[in-house]
């Protein structure tokens, strides 16, 4: 649970964090310079509306990212000791599913105020973008048809391979 967790935050990060690491800065990141601006075929209304949001929602996670820094290196100096109790590492391993959770909370909730932003065309491409993030690992296989993903597993679901031979 904590890969998939830990799989689905990066898979957010890189969605809103790519744009500045391969432009090599913060001036050609964001929905104003980014790669998906051209894919979604954004208006400069739409774009900085979502400029705004995607900093309005990086201010509100950068302490809780911090937080889950800090909590994962605690992890590894625990790891490091000669004596590791059971208790200890439940303890940090609960903060950090709960950080995590709280992480991947609030990029959700920005993934959910923004599709307002979208057309209907938009809004199908920009959630085939979340699909990515949140089915890491299956990129190469099956995507996960709309609502499959509380069922389990989405490849084995009769859903999925219907829904996805109409795509």
């Amino acid at each position: 649970m904590l890969v998939v967790s830990l799989g689905v935050n990066i898979g957010f990060l890189m969605h809103w964090a790519w744009p500045k690491i391969a432009a090599g800065g913060a001036a050609a990141s964001g929905w104003h310079a980014a790669p998906m601006k051209r894919h979604l075929g954004l208006s400069s209304d739409q774009a900085q509306r979502m400029e705004k949001e995607r900093r309005h929602a990086l201010a509100q996670a950068q302490p809780l990212q911090e937080a889950l820094r800090q909590k994962r290196r605690e992890l590894f100096l625990l790891l490091k000791g000669e004596d590791v109790r059971e208790s200890d590492l439940d303890a940090t391993l609960g903060e950090i599913a709960r950080l995590q959770a709280a992480v991947e909370k609030a990029f959700i909730l920005h993934s959910l105020k923004v599709r307002g932003v979208f057309s209907p065309a938009q809004r199908r491409k920009y959630e085939g973008f979340l699909e990515r993030g949140l089915c890491p690992g299956m990129l190469s296989a099956t995507p996960c048809a709309p609502g499959a993903m509380s069922g389990g597993d989405c490849l084995n679901q009769p859903a999925a391979k219907k829904a996805n031979s109409k795509r």
